[in-house]
């Protein structure tokens, strides 16, 4: 019985909406900007107050925002803005500074 759910586990869990994809991390506790406010954001950690004005996350597992290959949420948050967040401190701010690097 406990060889059969070993074995099932892993198919179960791909098979439930909103699953993990592989080397997703935690929106909470990860780095995160607003970049519909260039000129004033900055790089924070993510708190659970935060996190819960989220109103949807999007995980890109290889995406290229900014131009920069990297993994990252994006996330609608109240009243307005669009936070991207990253894994660790150094890839927001290379992201950060690309965005803002690019702007008008």
């Amino acid at each position: 019985m406990a060889t059969t759910l070993r074995l099932l586990l892993p198919a179960l869990l791909l098979s439930v909406p909103g699953a993990a994809s592989a080397g997703e991390f935690p929106v909470q506790g990860g780095y995160g900007f607003d970049a519909l406010k260039p000129t004033t954001t900055t790089c924070h950690r993510i708190t659970a107050q935060e996190a819960a004005r989220f109103t949807r996350c999007e995980f890109a597992p290889a995406g290229y925002a900014f131009g920069l290959p990297s993994q990252y949420h994006k996330c609608d948050a109240l009243p307005r803005g669009e936070v991207f967040i990253y894994q660790s401190a150094a890839k927001c701010q290379a992201s950060l500074e690309t965005m803002q690097s690019n702007g008008p």
